[in-house]
């Protein structure tokens, strides 16, 4: 198990969608197919361009295998 990546901000999740993506070598087409996300809206939420709702985030984590937990600040 990967220790998990702190997000503070709409930009850092797009940033980890776009790398993860990108590791599993999948267009923005295909994760845009597979998740329900217009490509254009996808390519504005990687870059920080557009806000997305939590909703929306969720709809893309899913199919990239990765889980958004909270964890209290100590």
């Amino acid at each position: 198990m990967q220790d998990p990546i702190p997000i503070s901000s709409g930009s850092d999740l797009g940033a980890l969608i776009r790398a993860r993506r990108r590791e599993m070598k999948l267009r923005q087409a295909d994760l845009s197919s597979i998740s329900g996300i217009d490509q254009s809206n996808l390519s504005k939420i990687e870059r920080s361009q557009i806000p997305a709702a939590l909703d929306t985030y969720l709809r893309l984590l899913e199919p990239l295998g990765i889980d958004l937990q909270a964890v209290p600040r100590a």
